[in-house]
């Protein structure tokens, strides 16, 4: 972990010398012929990873330093010099900085650092967390032994996974009716109901029969390397976030895992070759058109349909891409822009083997002030809007003599006289506003069309294409549960 900007400067000058190797690695493989192709594959992948290593850490440094106001998440009490460490970073304060408020010289705050404040006495530590300025407000879970199906539901609780969600989604509908006393059952049922269940637990978020049913606190389920990418806001669940997420990504390694003989193509970065792209093989861009173009390019599609947390996610495992569609609207054009914008982070990188982005809503800060995700909005908006996404807008505005309020009388005329879809067009001018910080998406839902539920349509492609019969019952049983509307 990189903790001030010697150590930044350092890690990135180790990395230029790997970037630098990895050309000159190139270069001599060339000119040995007799060089066997799996001793050159096995040489330049050593120093790949030494150099994503570096990369990763580089990365996390500079999220820190541009974060705003966000929670620092810890697991448990001995993560806490980590978290001190990070907040400082993201406060913006160097350990001069640091030191100054604490009235200590900064190589004592580097040797507290280094050392992750081993050696710091609690009294200390206080001080530190007064001087940051950060509220640390956590729970203290009284350790506890649970018994039967209640006291699992009461264990599970405190790391997010609550019971309507566990009996809807994670368990099968003939355990559900045995735990809630809507089937006749004696002790030896809910014993087997709840095996089952815990075999589930254990498959998704690694919690053993041994965890589940003992004293100690559950670790909590990590947010699936989103952390890293978007800050949560204060007011969300964190732990509620963190459960549904390493749900979806464990839904998701399912789907990838019985596609992986399908054959993937390249995703196009240029939006007029992708719009292009899905005309020519389906004549027009539209949600059912780019859904199975989605899946021709090697990306399945998973729709979910339960409320709060994140929306939506793009996950990459062994250089195979994942889309999670998560959303509530009813209207077709908002999934449609949802789907561009995350085959645009899938295009991404194309030579990383993973890779990660779990959304937040559209009107959070987060995604608002992102270049990464203004370019993915923006390459959604030139797909779906033939390549002409601000030039309409801007004559949007212009007939709207630049006033909000007149915006929402002026779209309808524009999309028809461009004749480009009025849901897309309303759907891409919301978001445009959002980047000023106007909110604009109760006008633009009232321009789209309500007439097919797009999460229907996602969810009927997806049975359409999925090969269902590559996974195993227990897998199965989650996906089906998933796909249930909810």
């Amino acid at each position: 972990m990189i903790t001030n900007e010697r150590q930044y400067k350092i890690t990135r000058t180790q990395a230029d010398k790997f970037r630098k190797a990895l050309d000159e690695l190139s270069k001599t493989h060339e000119l040995k012929a007799d060089l066997h192709p799996r001793l050159a594959r096995a040489e330049r992948e050593a120093l790949e990873s030494q150099l994503q290593d570096l990369t990763d850490e580089l990365e996390a440094y500079d999220a820190l330093q541009s974060s705003e106001a966000s929670i620092i998440e810890i697991n448990d009490f001995s993560e806490l010099a980590d978290g001190l460490i990070k907040a400082r970073i993201a406060s913006g304060l160097t350990q001069q900085d640091l030191a100054e408020r604490v009235g200590l010289k900064p190589q004592q705050i580097q040797r507290y650092e280094a050392e992750r404040y081993a050696g710091a006495s609690l009294t200390r530590l206080i001080e530190i967390v007064k001087a940051l300025g950060v509220r640390i407000s956590n729970d203290i879970f009284v350790p506890f032994s649970p018994s039967g199906f209640d006291g699992l539901v009461k264990k599970l609780s405190q790391v997010g996974v609550d019971r309507d969600f566990l009996t809807a989604r994670l368990m099968d509908p003939r355990d559900t009716a045995i735990v809630q006393d809507e089937l006749t059952y004696g002790p030896e049922e809910e014993a087997v109901s709840i095996g089952r269940t815990t075999d589930v637990l254990s498959r998704i978020y690694g919690w053993d029969r041994a965890s589940l049913f003992s004293a100690p606190p559950l670790a909590p389920p990590a947010m699936a390397a989103a952390e890293a990418r978007f800050k949560m806001p204060a007011r969300r669940e964190h732990s509620e976030t963190s459960a549904y997420a390493a749900y979806a990504h464990y839904l998701a390694l399912v789907v990838l895992s019985a596609v992986r003989e399908a054959p993937a193509k390249v995703i196009p970065e240029d939006p007029v070759v992708m719009r292009r792209s899905i005309i020519d093989a389906y004549g027009s861009v539209s949600l059912v058109s780019c859904l199975r173009f989605a899946w021709d390019l090697g990306v399945p599609v998973l729709p979910l349909n339960d409320g709060g947390t994140f929306h939506g996610a793009c996950w990459r495992v062994a250089s195979r891409n994942v889309v999670v569609l998560k959303q509530r609207s009813p209207h077709q054009a908002r999934w449609l822009f949802d789907l561009l914008h995350e085959l645009y982070h899938a295009s991404q990188f194309p030579d990383r083997e993973r890779f990660e982005v779990i959304e937040l809503d559209e009107t959070s800060a987060e995604r608002r002030e992102s270049d990464e995700e203004i370019m993915a909005s923006q390459y959604a908006g030139e797909v779906a809007l033939d390549g002409r996404a601000d030039e309409i807008a801007q004559l949007c505005v212009s007939a709207a003599g630049g006033s909000v309020q007149r915006l929402k009388g002026v779209v309808p005329r524009i999309a028809d006289q461009e004749s480009v879809d009025l849901g897309a067009l309303a759907n891409y001018l919301a978001f445009r506003l959002s980047w000023q910080g106007i909110n604009w998406w109760g006008a633009a839902a009232n321009l789209q069309r309500t007439d097919q539920d797009p999460w229907m349509i996602a969810r009927d492609i997806f049975f359409e294409r999925f090969p269902f019969e590559q996974t195993d019952q227990i897998d199965r049983g989650l996906l089906e549960r998933a796909l249930e509307k909810g």
